[in-house]
């Protein structure tokens, strides 16, 4: 480890809250996936996300240190490379999960905070199931399973399954009796058209996270634009979205220079997981991952403390 990130597990936590007012204004971009009280059999196999008490915590923290920010806004400020007069975040989502909008989107309108829905246009109205969901699926269904070799072994499979090589969760879904289909129908995992058009009428801003959620360091050049262009014109057509704001689907690690090239005229502004790390002349904006099992100050401040150190180092 490095004495760089030495220094940030030591001391997250262990600043005082009152110290983020402090701070030099900013824009955090901190994103989720889902929020549950309930066991998800597509989602907690993979991870576990934060209950709705963890999450109103967190927003309450976010609400008391930074002003809530829509995506125009951070738009206006990445043109203008300006930043606010007081520090303040931009809240998002990846997936188009329902509990968006049993959840998320109620909660979120009732305090005034905007946010910023990431969906992927093959999953809108339960078309498609996305892969990793799917292999959350076959494990929960052997979890029952006595944890023999062979079955850790298949297990471990599933769970590193390569988008490339998505259609073998499809066979052993046959093999294990696993029916997606039935599962997309029955349970309604994801966001529908006419719920996202309720969400955009109420002030909130849909965006894109590709068409089914590819690991883009598994697709070439060409597939990368391809999803990131065609899931951003969904969006504004489908939604009347005059803006066109992208998240990568898992990281944006690896994305070449050429990419951002090529797609910088269908996009306005695209989003990461890399902290506060600024790309593509301001274009490229990183985000904050939520959903640690960690309290939101233990999470934000070590991001806080890198990105000041940084720019002293620079």
């Amino acid at each position: 480890m490095s004495l760089l990130k030495t220094v940030l597990a030591y001391s997250a936590g262990k600043i005082p809250e009152k110290l983020f007012d402090f701070v030099k204004p900013v824009i955090i971009h901190p994103f989720y996936h889902t929020v549950s009280d309930e066991y998800l059999p597509h989602i907690h196999p993979l991870y576990t996300p934060k209950n709705q008490l963890e999450f109103r915590r967190d927003i309450d923290f976010l609400s008391r240190h930074f002003e809530p920010m829509n995506a125009d806004t951070v738009y206006s400020h990445a043109k203008q490379r300006t930043l606010p007069l007081k520090s303040a975040f931009h809240l998002s989502f990846d997936d188009g999960l329902r509990s968006v909008y049993e959840i998320i989107f109620p909660l979120l309108y009732q305090k005034g905070i905007p946010a910023t829905f990431f969906i992927n246009t093959a999953f809108v109205d339960n078309k498609d199931l996305f892969y990793r969901h799917k292999a959350a699926l076959l494990i929960d269904k052997m979890k029952g399973k006595t944890p023999s070799p062979a079955i850790k072994s298949e297990m471990k499979k599933i769970l590193t399954t390569p988008y490339l090589q998505r259609e073998w969760l499809d066979e052993t879904a046959k093999l294990l009796e696993v029916d997606f289909q039935v599962f997309l129908k029955q349970y309604r995992p994801y966001l529908t058209t006419d719920e996202l058009k309720e969400i955009k009428k109420k002030g909130f801003t849909i965006g894109a996270h590709s068409i089914d959620h590819p690991r883009y360091m598994e697709i070439d050049e060409p597939e990368q634009i391809r999803q990131t262009v065609e899931s951003c014109q969904y969006v504004k057509e489908t939604f009347q979205e005059s803006n066109a704001y992208f998240s990568f689907p898992f990281t944006e690690e690896g994305i070449s220079d050429s990419f951002f090239k090529a797609v910088g005229s269908q996009t306005d502004l695209t989003f990461g997981i890399s902290g506060m790390r600024i790309r593509n002349q301001g274009k490229h904006i990183g985000r904050i991952d939520m959903e640690k099992r960690k309290k939101p100050q233990e999470i934000i401040h070590p991001v806080l403390l890198k990105y000041e150190i940084l720019k002293i180092c620079k």
